[in-house]
């Protein structure tokens, strides 16, 4: 009962205090956050995430993306797409965004100024809420829709060893009452060369969000081989959270570079605080594939892989057949905000 309690009151902070998706292994995932790195890939690059966050707590957070996006015009325009569903007890979210990026040669990197416009489903499932008898028939068929539209910006630097970034995902303050606050993320990066088989990573991203602590990771990793195909690291992220609630949690990250088109991540988040008991950690899975030039055969098996990892997604997802059957008309103002309740036969 007390682990129930403590992921309710862990609910509520997460549906009005941060929206925005965190993910342990952030310098592989600045799209999502920062509209500016549109194309910073150099290739046309898709990359999907699955993070099981406490496993073993039920209701916990559960969340999935997938992202494309490509430089175009000899490099000098990134566009990006991306689509995250967000999950945490009764309560989803899925939101879609598309990115645009004006890139400029700056000294031997690129510098990108972006813009996104993104379009958020949220849904309460009130049906699976149990009251403390174990019942929950007063709620039975009840669902709660909202559909809100936004804007981000930011801005994104990156040359072959060094990146920063800087954004605002939601420019448009919903507030507290709509579930969206305005976010500011920044992140940087390098990578050293220590020796022929040996380079060092160090990185580091800052979260500020309206009425809730700042929340910080710090990341060091090694590169092994004469490629560095092989990656080993930690982070640490601490979240100034007074009640130990919040998502202190200390990373171990690791990623493989299986082919010249295909990288795998996978991140095990040990939490620091209160919430550590009762659950087994949290898991994070990591795919990165880039389009590089390829035979028709080589082509038509990306394509089948690439459909593969859509329809896992879908799968995780959990809920393709609820949403074909249950979006309702989506009007001026669904688009704008405003709540409809819906009682399903």
């Amino acid at each position: 009962m007390r682990i129930l309690h403590l992921l309710f009151l862990l609910s509520c902070t997460s549906l009005f205090a941060q929206q925005e998706p965190v993910f342990s292994q952030f310098f592989y995932n600045k799209l999502i956050s920062n509209p500016g790195a549109a194309g910073s890939t150099g290739l046309p690059c898709f990359t999907a995430f699955h993070r099981q966050q406490w496993t073993g707590l039920e209701g916990a957070p559960v969340t999935q993306a997938l992202s494309i996006n490509s430089p175009i015009l000899a490099g000098r325009v990134g566009l990006g797409l991306t689509v995250v569903n967000d999950k945490i007890g009764f309560y989803n979210s899925t939101f879609a965004q598309a990115a645009y990026a004006y890139r400029v040669d700056v000294a031997d990197g690129k510098l990108g100024i972006g813009l996104h416009g993104s379009m958020t489903r949220y849904e309460a499932d009130l049906s699976e809420i149990r009251t403390i008898s174990g019942s929950n028939k007063t709620q039975e068929d009840m669902m709660d829709f909202s559909y809100l539209f936004n804007m981000g910006m930011g801005v994104h630097f990156e040359n072959e060893r060094f990146f920063v970034g800087a954004s605002i995902p939601s420019v448009l303050d919903r507030g507290q009452s709509n579930g969206q606050v305005r976010h500011v993320f920044a992140n940087a990066g390098a990578v050293l060369e220590l020796s022929p088989t040996l380079r060092m990573r160090a990185a580091g991203a800052v979260r500020v969000v309206e009425n809730a602590p700042p929340s910080f990771d710090a990341h060091l990793g090694f590169g092994f081989t004469e490629e560095a195909r092989l990656w080993l690291g930690s982070t640490l992220r601490l979240s100034n959270n007074y009640n130990g609630l919040g998502g202190d949690a200390l990373v171990a990250v690791g990623q493989y570079q299986i082919s010249e088109r295909l990288r795998a991540g996978l991140a095990y988040d040990m939490a620091l605080g209160a919430v550590r008991r009762g659950n087994v950690g949290s898991f994070e899975l990591m795919l990165e594939y880039s389009f590089v030039k390829a035979a028709p055969l080589v082509a038509a098996l990306d394509l089948v892989f690439l459909t593969s990892i859509v329809a896992i997604w879908c799968i995780l997802k959990g809920q393709v057949g609820r949403d074909l059957r249950q979006v309702p008309g989506l009007g001026a103002a669904g688009v704008f905000g405003i709540k409809d309740s819906n009682y399903l036969a």
